[in-house]
């Protein structure tokens, strides 16, 4: 995975030697603290200055604007899902703050619950990270760490229209910081209206191909067989308030409260859904020094859908309902100048809906401990060496997993080689789910005698960036990154058709089925100019083995590009501009509808104003040059052609 460039500060135009953060300090990797250029295992950073200035509303915007490889699509009933080199949602974990979150529905997260709003970074791992992080890490990790400011105060209000779905969010948050106490509250609400989908090929065009092809002449297949299958976007509306408070008890005692509320309508033809994630957490840090400390913490998180009719009422006595209470407790101690970590976790696991046999509900608990030992041999080489096991109670699956990654640093160049095995343990839903799909007589049935999904991950990366002067300071900074890795996914979780007893009735059952081998090359190159130009640009490669996945809702792609292309000035005190023009490729599918499935290019021209004194005035053109897809299904882009958008940002404690 490509790493992404140091933070830079770019309103300060002559002095590159104090703007430019060159060591910013990463925790996913290794579950303490440490600079990026020292992480075991290649990590993607996306920092606060990149969420501000590629003008994104929402993690799904962000990522596919920062990370080739990954693409959002709809599964059923128009829920999000993920597609990230190969794996679904259920097989990449995403964390807030390091913690979970429930839902699952469609064997995603809901990922709108994962605004933006008081975000200070975003860090990626890529590859098996269940020797850390256990089940849903098979495939990588996604962790949105919160900012905590450090002014006394600030507070900010924003809003942003987009012309597409005339989509209107507008936000709030404000924060305090004191020697004991830090506040962060944010407050966000997003309207959008259903869009009309502009159907690729009319009736008319579908007859007239139809006679060609019986009358014996030259006829175009590609009507024939569009795939078309969303025809509309649904509306929606979303609240979502979060606040995190800590408090400095003491200089070794450090206590952090969270909260938060979310709640969605999706707005249908027939009827709405309903969408309700509430949070809450506490955790408790005694640091008896910069190594040794001690963790202890326990996490809440509910997510609830349900189904109303116009009338208001609903069309289930209970629609569904995820709980889950994770505890968690993580020890550091140095020894000499390696470290140990000792952590453990118990994570209940709660669902109920009607979509199990008798409408009943189901839970499971899942009991994990893990070590870790970085080994730091000189200050060139470093070796981090990681084990985990983990029981699951309703499947009674057991699972040791391990990780053994090498970092090896020299002045021109650094090398990283590492080793992991991932898993992930068969969900309630694919155990026990019973229910007629879609009500079209399609039954889906779980399999208690499920397996874990499992993998090895290799992978060897290289790096390149240059150093400081002598003098201290910098002509401008690049980075080059290149890593390969490989994949080796078995007793993959997927469905097979299956005999229900009732003719009227087919269906599908869960199973495990040999997995994939995938192969990949990620690349990342950047160069920051002190003159104010940055470049970045981002490429993945990747080629899959086996029994491929295939679906409707996502196809693994064999190349993809993100690039960016950004200028900062300020031209007087009272006006700076940040210009960025960024675009995403994604080549065709490996497999899947060829005469549909095509690859696409999406630019985007974003414009950003610093006015007098915390005034921010934000433009953009998305799709600049007026793509539109040939059909609309699924996993395509989800777009009409160019739209617009237009935002104001206030930091009312600069004013």
């Amino acid at each position: 995975m490509a790493l992404a460039m140091p933070a830079v500060n770019l309103s300060a135009q002559t002095v590159f030697c104090d703007s430019v953060e060159l060591n910013p300090i990463v925790v996913t990797a290794s579950h303490t603290p440490k600079t990026l250029k020292d992480a075991p295992v290649v990590t993607r950073l996306i920092t606060l200055r990149d969420i501000k200035i590629v003008d994104a509303t929402n993690i799904q915007d962000m990522l596919t604007q920062e990370l080739p490889g990954l693409e959002f699509g709809f599964a059923m009933s128009q829920e999000t899902s993920l597609n990230m080199s190969g794996f679904g949602g259920n097989a990449v974990l995403f964390l807030v703050d390091g913690e979970r979150l429930a839902g699952e529905t469609m064997d995603n997260t809901d990922y709108n619950r994962l605004n933006l709003d008081n975000v200070g970074r975003i860090e990626i791992v890529k590859g098996a990270s269940s020797a850390l992080y256990g089940s849903n890490a098979v495939g990588g990790v996604v962790n949105i760490i919160s900012r905590e400011n450090l002014e006394p105060w600030t507070a900010n209000a924003n809003t942003r229209y987009n012309t597409f779905g005339h989509e209107w969010r507008n936000g709030a948050s404000f924060s305090f910081n004191t020697e004991k106490w830090n506040s962060q509250t944010s407050f966000q609400h997003t309207m959008i209206d259903p869009v009309d989908l502009p159907k690729a090929h009319t009736s008319e065009e579908i007859a007239l191909e139809l006679m060609k092809k019986a009358q014996g002449l030259p006829y175009d297949e590609s009507v024939l067989n569009d795939d078309s299958n969303l025809n509309r976007l649904y509306g929606q509306k979303t609240y979502n308030v979060k606040e995190r408070l800590t408090w400095r008890a003491t200089d070794q005692l450090t206590l952090i409260g969270r909260g938060g509320y979310f709640f969605r309508t999706s707005e249908r033809d027939t009827h709405d859904y309903h969408f309700h994630g509430y949070s809450a957490g506490l955790k408790g840090r005694y640091a008896w020094d910069h190594a040794r400390h001690l963790e202890l913490s326990y996490a809440y998180d509910q997510y609830d859908k349900a189904n109303f009719m116009p009338d208001g009422t609903r069309t289930h006595d209970h629609d569904y309902s995820n709980r889950q209470h994770v505890v968690h407790a993580l020890y550091s101690h140095p020894l000499g100048k390696n470290n140990l970590i000792l952590g453990a976790d118990y994570l209940h696991d709660y669902l109920t809906t009607y979509q199990f046999l008798d409408n009943t509900s189901h839970a499971q608990d899942n009991i994990d401990g893990y070590a870790q030992f970085d080994w730091n041999i000189t200050p060139q080489l470093n070796i981090v060496g990681s084990v985990r096991y983990d029981y699951f109670s309703a499947s009674s699956q057991k699972a040791f997993t391990e990780r053994l990654a090498v970092v090896y640093k020299q002045p021109w160049m650094t090398f990283r080689a590492n080793y992991a095995s991932g898993f992930r343990a068969p969900t309630l839903k694919e155990m026990y789910m019973h229910f007629d799909m879609g009500n079209m007589g399609y039954m889906l049935i779980g399999n208690p005698d499920l397996e874990p999904e499992k993998s090895h991950n290799i992978n060897i990366a290289v790096e390149r960036q240059n150093r400081i002067r002598e003098s201290g300071c910098l002509d401008g900074i690049y980075n080059f990154t290149l890593v390969g890795y490989c994949n080796i996914f078995d007793k993959r979780i997927t469905t097979i058709d299956y005999e229900t007893g009732d003719d009227r009735l087919p269906g599908a059952l869960y199973c495990n089925e040999d997995g994939i081998t995938v192969w990949g090359v990620d690349l990342s190159v950047g160069h920051v100019f002190d003159w104010g130009m940055s470049i970045k640009f981002n490429y993945s490669w990747m080629h899959e083995t086996g029994n491929v996945y295939f679906s409707q809702f996502s196809q693994p792609r064999s190349h993809s590009m993100t690039w960016r292309f950004g200028y900062n000035h300020r031209f007087t005190r009272r006006y700076a501009l940040d210009a960025v023009l960024s675009g995403r490729f994604l080549g065709k599918p490996q497999s899947g509808r060829q005469d549909v499935d095509q690859g696409y290019t999406i630019w985007k021209l974003m414009l950003q104003h610093h006015l007098w004194r915390g005034i921010h005035l934000n433009t953009a053109i998305d799709n600049l040059f007026n793509f539109k897809p040939k059909s609309y299904y699924y996993s395509s882009p989800l777009t009409t052609g160019t739209s617009f958008c237009v935002g104001l940002s206030v930091d009312v404690d600069k004013l």
